[in-house]
């Protein structure tokens, strides 16, 4: 007899009939619903058509490469972060260790429906947050080669409750494998691990850049995964989730996007949507998503 079940990967093929409809079948949604919920994570394999994703890896390269040259530019403090603004593309970054968080102005190719509320990714997010969640931030995900590893960690405030806050929506935009710093996850519920617990324990579980041994120690205790994603995947996890970012053992910069949408009435200070919007970018978005994006007009917290 079998000591145990080794388990599945939290993936769902999308067929290309779902593709053409924009929503999964009963079926599929049942399941990534489930699985996100449970497991904290949840991949939608080919959920983008390729050719918007390569518009948008086109494109960033030309956001990225006016970052790269705009890193003496004028600057802004976010959520204790010293940000700069890219002189071209008016795009908000920063860097630490090797690893790029930007955040570019959402028009043509970012403004299309497929990033910015992937209609097949919003159900799970409607029933598990419920009704007025809202878009937080739109970013990337950007390792470079000489980032180190990072140590396992949550993120934007976990654990303050057993029902989802909110979630990250990762989407790749060229091939993400184990080579140029794949995303590691441990999908064990670790979504749903309590802060009041952790803290009065003495563990700290939002170490990012640093060591942390007594939570690499733990981490160590439980199946992880390192994420191989393509262009037109879909990653959907829980920032509660226990992740963290791996070594890019490549030349090229490997991106995905980070958005983030935030259940009604809770937020967090990172992240804005006025770094990405202004009247005349949002005016331009589908009039069918615009609802998610309208904070931006809130004032900004630094």
């Amino acid at each position: 007899m079998d000591a145990g079940t080794p388990g599945q990967d939290t993936d769902i093929a999308v067929s290309s009939a779902e593709r053409h409809a924009g929503e999964l079948s009963p079926a599929n949604l049942l399941l990534a619903t489930i699985l996100l919920h449970t497991k904290g994570c949840v991949v939608l394999r080919g959920a983008i058509p390729p050719p918007v994703v390569a518009d948008a890896d086109d494109a960033f390269a030309d956001v990225f490469a006016d970052c790269l040259a705009s890193r003496d530019s004028e600057t802004l403090h976010m959520a204790g972060i010293t940000c700069r603004v890219a002189r071209r593309t008016g795009a908000v970054f920063w860097e630490r260790n090797n690893r790029w968080r930007v955040f570019p102005r959402l028009r043509t190719p970012f403004d299309t429906r497929w990033l910015l509320a992937n209609p097949l990714a919003m159900p799970l997010l409607g029933r598990l947050l419920g009704d007025g969640y809202r878009c937080k931030f739109v970013s990337s995900d950007t390792c470079l080669a000489g980032a180190e590893i990072q140590s396992p960690h949550r993120e934007m405030d976990p654990g303050l409750s057993w029902e989802p806050r909110g979630y990250i929506v990762n989407i790749p935009l060229h091939r993400c494998d184990l080579d140029n710093g794949p995303l590691e996850v441990w999908p064990c519920g670790s979504h749903l691990w309590r802060d009041d617990v952790l803290r009065g324990l003495g563990f700290d579980d939002t170490v990012q850049d640093g060591r942390n041994p007594d939570f690499e120690r733990l981490a160590a205790m439980f199946p992880s995964r390192r994420v191989v994603l393509d262009p037109g995947d879909v990653l959907i996890r829980d920032p509660a989730l226990m992740h963290r970012g791996t070594v890019n053992r490549t030349a090229r910069p490997r991106t995905m996007l980070a958005i983030c949408y935030f259940r009604a009435g809770l937020t967090h200070n990172y992240g804005r949507l006025d770094l990405s919007l202004d009247r005349e970018l949002f005016e331009r978005l589908p009039a069918d998503i615009r609802y998610l994006y309208a904070g931006f007009e809130e004032p900004a917290t630094v």
